[in-house]
């Protein structure tokens, strides 16, 4: 009797150990801010720098100038956004005698859409307004030919022309 009674109790106590459990948990908290999608549009898309001649150094050409290409960057208001651009362009002139020659750019900006209050513009700049609302950053082209240096008297006549590139990112 007993090792029937041992054999019961050593039983129960496996029983009741198999039974007990000891369980947890946690939680993690998942943010995320969705950002409007950016855009970028210019108006007046040439910078048309005229006749020039061989030989002399034009005039550099101002951002602040009425009719120079404007970019209008638009985002999430109040956010920052990464601009990249071009310090320099090559112009080419197309065949026959291909050449090519420096425009140095100057490009400026703000965020209040003001031409006249526009300055160098250090990345990354931040848009106007407050989120959610959309915001906007304005940026102006201007520059110059050559860096100042003139217009070699043998550059060979004809149209040159080359691009501009901005990019933008959060």
């Amino acid at each position: 009797m007993k090792k029937l009674m041992l054999v019961a109790m050593m039983l129960l106590g496996f029983a009741a150990m198999s039974y007990a459990q000891n369980s947890n948990n946690s939680t993690a908290t998942i943010n995320a801010y969705i950002e409007k999608g950016l855009t970028i549009s210019v108006s007046n898309s040439t910078l048309n720098l005229g006749n020039l001649v061989a030989g002399i150094t034009p005039a550099p050409v101002s951002p602040l100038t009425s009719g120079v290409p404007a970019f209008t960057v638009t985002g999430d208001g109040g956010h920052q956004v990464n601009v990249t651009f071009d310090a320099s362009v090559m112009l080419y002139k197309s065949a026959p005698n291909a050449d090519s020659i420096s425009f140095t750019t100057n490009f400026e900006g703000n965020s209040t859409g003001t031409q006249s209050g526009a300055g160098s513009i250090s990345s990354p700049v931040t848009l106007s307004g407050v989120s959610p609302a959309a915001g906007n950053y304005y940026m102006w082209l201007g520059g110059q030919l050559t860096d100042g240096a003139g217009i070699p008297a043998a550059q060979t006549p004809g149209s040159y022309t080359g691009t501009f590139h901005v990019s933008i990112s959060y």
